[in-house]
């Protein structure tokens, strides 16, 4: 996973083709600033197919509406791409392994050869 480093704001972009690559988004946002290595074209985990959305991270608020205003609306692949500022994500729970506290049955009987 990639952390926000201060002041950086990360775009959304939907309707992305299938066969757009991460090179072809690096040059669409290169005027806004928007860092090649930071790009991410999400896959869903059962089918490994794209979903049809990239993330970009872009150095400041000022270079987000600009990449917006001139990008959003436009055709990537004879698709229209739509751009938004992404929400925040919240920070994700602690995973916990195990049977849940108090469903244990308590300790383990000792072993038998």
């Amino acid at each position: 996973m990639v952390e926000r480093q201060h002041g950086e704001v990360r775009l959304l972009i939907r309707g992305i083709a299938k066969g757009v690559a991460t090179p072809e988004i690096a040059a669409l946002f290169a005027p806004f600033g928007g860092d090649p290595e930071r790009i991410a074209l999400p896959r869903d985990r059962r089918t490994r197919r794209r979903k049809g959305i990239a993330y970009v991270f872009v150095p400041s608020i000022h270079a987000a509406r600009a990449a917006i205003e001139a990008l959003n609306e436009t055709m990537l692949q004879d698709k229209q791409i739509t751009l938004e500022i992404a929400a925040e994500r919240p920070p994700k729970k602690p995973r916990r392994f195990g049977p849940p506290p108090g469903a244990g049955a308590g300790p383990r009987p000792p072993r038998r050869f």
